[in-house]
C-alpha cells in the first residue's frame, strides 16, 4: 500500500487537523514499522497530525505489516517485537481523541484490527502449534512398563536412577536381564518394585557380551 500524501496541518485555533485528511481534532505522533531483509533492517515512521480514523488505519497497517515483513533477519527477531511496544504510546494517544469531523480530504479507512488480519491470525496459528507440540505429549499418559524374571532390559537412565524399557533378548541394545530379586550379587541392580508386574522383587544383571 503506498503512503498516502503528506499535507502540512491546518491549525483550527489551539486544535490541529489531521495532516493527511485535515479533520479535527488531531494529535501528534510517531508510528514506526520494521522490516526485516536477512542481512540488514530497516526502521519505518509516520510522524504527523492524526485524527482518529487515520492514525487507527495508519496504526494497524503498519503494525500488520511489521507482523510479517519484520522477522526475516536475526536482528529483525528482536527488533520487530520493540517496534510493536513502541507504537502503543502512539495508538493510545489516537485512540483517546473524539471521532473527527471537518475533513477536507478523503480519510484513511481503519480496516480491521491488527489481531483480525491474515498476518496475525498466521502468527497466533503458529504459536498454537508449538505450544501444542510441546503441550500435548506432556498431557499424554504413558503407562510404566512392568517386568517379569527372564526379561530383557535396557536403562536410559544413570544407575540407580531408572528409566527401563524391554527389549528383545537377543537384541544388541538389551543391558540386563532379569530374574527375581533374591538372585542378586556383584554389579546387580535391584529394579524399583513399580517395575515388577507381580509387585515383588526383581533383580537386574548386566548381559555378557
Amino acid at each position: 500500500m503506498s503512503t498516502p500524501p503528506h499535507h502540512p496541518p491546518t491549525s483550527y485555533g489551539s486544535v490541529a487537523s489531521c495532516h493527511i485528511c485535515g479533520a479535527i481534532p488531531a494529535v501528534h505522533a510517531v508510528v514506526r514499522g520494521h522490516r526485516g531483509l536477512v542481512v540488514t533492517l530497516r526502521f519505518l515512521t509516520e510522524e504527523g497530525a492524526f485524527c482518529r480514523t487515520c492514525g487507527t488505519a495508519t496504526y494497524r497497517r503498519m503494525t500488520s505489516d511489521t507482523l510479517w515483513q519484520g522477522w526475516w533477519g536475526l536482528l529483525s527477531v528482536f527488533a520487530a517485537p520493540v517496534t510493536m511496544v513502541m507504537n502503543i504510546g502512539a495508538r493510545s494517544r489516537i485512540r483517546a481523541l473524539p471521532h473527527p469531523v471537518g475533513n477536507l480530504r478523503p480519510q484513511l479507512a481503519p480496516g480491521r484490527r491488527v489481531l483480525a488480519r491474515p498476518p496475525a491470525l498466521v502468527i497466533m496459528a503458529a504459536l498454537v502449534v508449538a505450544l501444542g507440540a510441546v503441550v500435548v505429549p506432556k498431557l499424554i499418559p504413558h503407562p510404566q512398563p512392568t517386568f517379569t524374571a527372564g526379561d530383557c532390559i535396557r536403562n536410559h537412565a544413570k544407575w540407580p536412577e531408572q528409566d527401563l524399557e524391554e527389549v528383545g533378548c537377543s537384541s544388541p541394545e538389551a543391558e540386563y536381564w532379569i530374574s527375581d530379586g533374591d538372585k542378586c550379587w556383584g554389579r546387580d541392580w535391584l529394579l524399583y518394585l513399580e517395575y515388577s508386574a507381580e509387585k515383588k522383587t526383581l533383580c537386574a544383571h548386566p548381559m555378557s557380551k
